[in-house]
């Protein structure tokens, strides 16, 4: 009982440090270099998309910030320096704005992004990429974009639409025969010596079938910010 409680206390923590980081943002309409307009935007509009997905950031909606830029007379078209990017993330009363470009030479796309503080003008996070093939396929290039802006790691669905290789998850064993795939619990709730098991094919065993788990430790402690 003192174990479940002390795992619930964990996740509830966990989600609320991870509301607490996260920081309004607004993105720009990437300039289109050797691309149609309206695919820049359907681009850009993507990648905003996937930003969501993330759930790193507190999103502007995009009607949302041409609506409050048109009120303050202001246009984000042509808006291609840091200065004024700032200057309109000063007017949203965002944290964080992302700009960039689409561009294209021959068959080969580019993909320049930089995520930036509003108050500080400095580069949080940049990305570029470089693909070639087929328009269509860019989209999967940009969503992997997001990702990166975020700092997270893509979901494998989206790993292997890229083709990217997909990590296993580990399997440990209980030292009785049984096998253990931690799935995504901190790294407290772990060491208190708390999984989640499945059978070893696939389907989720009786409490029977499990046995006992491993032993957690005699004083489990909580690492936060890089202190015990």
């Amino acid at each position: 009982m003192k174990a479940k409680h002390f795992v619930l206390s964990i996740i509830t923590v966990t989600l609320l440090m991870g509301q607490a980081e996260k920081k309004t943002t607004a993105v720009l309409d990437f300039d289109g270099l050797g691309i149609e307009a309206s695919e820049s935007i359907a681009l850009t509009q993507r990648l905003a998309g996937e930003m969501v997905n993330t759930n790193a950031f507190i999103l502007v909606d995009r009607s949302q910030m041409e609506e409050i830029l048109e009120e303050q007379g202001f246009q984000q078209t042509g808006c291609t320096t840091s200065e004024c990017a700032v200057e309109i993330g000063n007017l949203l009363g965002v944290q964080q704005m992302v700009s960039g470009s689409f561009g294209k030479i021959g068959k080969t796309y580019t993909i320049e992004t930089k995520l930036f503080s509003v108050e500080t003008g400095e580069t949080i996070q940049a990305v570029n990429k470089t693909y070639k093939g087929e328009v269509d396929e860019l989209i999967t290039q940009v969503e992997l974009v997001a990702w990166e802006l975020a700092g997270l790691e893509p979901p494998d669905a989206l790993k292997k639409k890229a083709g990217l290789s997909i990590k296993k998850q580990k399997v440990v064993s209980s030292g009785k025969g049984k096998k253990w795939l931690i799935r995504g619990l901190t790294t407290a709730a772990v060491g208190a010596g708390v999984a989640y098991a499945i059978s070893q094919k696939g389907e989720t065993p009786s409490t029977e079938e499990l046995g006992e788990p491993p032993s957690p430790p005699q004083s489990p402690r909580i690492w936060m910010g890089g202190r015990k």
